[in-house]
């Protein structure tokens, strides 16, 4: 008689997918354990053996994902690809270097101290040759055309994978090395790293639901992100690998750093709107940056779009209503943080989306309008306040007087 399990596989499903990442931070108590208890249990908890994988632009750290889609199993349960963004960059002599490492501790507020015995002078030559064998690595793998090799034939392998995420959050992860004081951190390269992704995607036809250009959690850095540069410059054939890797996209999420030229050229608008299927929009950026919604949205409707979310931005109050009023079908979630409107006013803005969309979440976090002069003026509003008026039947939240 066949086993008949006392709750649903989908339930075990849901109890697998919760408890997965908290057991592979248990040594001893992981999935794969939690395989060898039944056939039953095989199965469900397959799909969650190695959910995410990690790698960079080196031969060792190249090595993870070509491995894995070689695996029967494993390759399977593959659904999200973290590319580490970071590289090495070209430093000829021991003084450069030096130089390098006085500049980021300067970025991190603290100073780079001489080597005071024999034994830091070694431990910083040692540094510095490492540092050294990995830039010639990583420029031996790109120039080779190994890198976007690896990669396609890695992800054509993996049929699952259903995320892209573009980090430079992981640089540790590299090649697994302990590193001494005086190792120096390679930078983030979004730009080199999302045109090479959207190539490898473009390449292979896989088809993922979610991009995530993710934001440098690193203090010690200056802001990072997309930069304008990488649209400005941008070949008809990178231009079509972009809108190749967008369709069929769900969620988006773009980490910007301002250049004004590139992100006016209206490259944007055109790769955004291939994602015909988007539900989820997320954009930030290093602070203060100006969207224009001619040259980012164009005249696009997301037919499925429910999300909104903008941090550290700058919009045109009449182009913000119209994207918003555009969505009014199907918007229900908008997220706000740091964002400033110029040419109107957050209480017209309100009136317009108390009006014109049937929300059902909403946070805005400090925001603030330009006056006439250009001055720059905050508006304070607690999240009850906003909620009532916007989810409910309350009064408006700003009074007559705010300008």
């Amino acid at each position: 008689m066949e086993f008949q399990p006392r709750l649903s596989p989908e339930l075990w499903t849901m109890v697998f997918r919760m408890l997965s990442e908290e057991f592979n931070r248990l040594p001893g108590n992981n999935i794969e354990n939690v395989r060898l208890t039944c056939r039953l249990f095989e199965n469900l908890a397959t799909p969650f053996l190695l959910p995410c994988i990690s790698c960079g632009p080196l031969s060792c750290s190249l090595t993870r994902p070509t491995t894995v889609s070689y695996h029967p199993v494993l390759s399977r349960s593959v659904k999200e690809v973290v590319f580490i963004c970071n590289r090495y960059q070209f430093i000829k002599t021991l003084p450069e270097y030096k130089e390098a490492l006085c500049r980021e501790g300067w970025l991190a507020f603290r100073e780079f101290e001489e080597p005071k015995s024999e034994e830091e002078n070694l431990d910083l030559e040692t540094a510095f040759s490492q540092y050294s064998q990995h830039y010639n690595d990583q420029t031996t793998m790109e120039n080779s055309g190994k890198v976007i090799a690896r990669l396609c034939s890695a992800l054509m392998r993996m049929p699952n994978v259903k995320k892209i995420t573009v980090s430079p959050n992981f640089a540790c992860l590299l090649d697994g090395c302990d590193y001494s004081t005086y190792f120096l951190e390679p930078e983030p390269a979004y730009n080199v790293a999302f045109l090479l992704m959207a190539r490898v995607l473009s390449f292979t036809g896989t088809k993922i639901r979610e991009l995530n250009i993710e934001r440098d959690d690193s203090i010690d850095r200056e802001n990072q992100g997309v930069d304008g540069t990488v649209f400005r410059g941008m070949s008809h054939m990178d231009l079509s690998h972009c809108c190749n890797a967008f369709r069929g996209l769900r969620k988006v999420t773009i980490t910007a750093k301002y250049d004004i030229d590139g992100w006016m050229t209206g490259n944007t608008a055109k790769i955004l709107s291939v994602a015909t299927n988007l539900e989820s929009l997320r954009f930030s950026s290093s602070g203060g940056f100006r969207i224009s919604s001619k040259y980012f949205f164009s005249t696009t409707t997301w037919s499925r779009l429910t999300s909104l979310n903008f941090s550290w931005v700058t919009f045109d109050q009449g182009e913000f209503l119209d994207l918003l009023r555009r969505h009014s079908g199907t918007l229900k979630e908008i997220y706000l943080f740091h964002v400033c409107l110029t040419n109107g006013s957050w209480r017209i803005l309100l009136e317009g989306m108390k009006s014109s969309l049937s929300l059902k979440s909403i946070s805005i976090d400090d925001p603030a309008e330009e006056d006439d002069k250009g001055v720059m003026i905050d508006n304070y509003m607690t999240q009850a306040a906003l909620e009532d008026y916007l989810l409910g039947d309350g009064p408006h939240l700003l009074s007559d007087n705010t300008p």
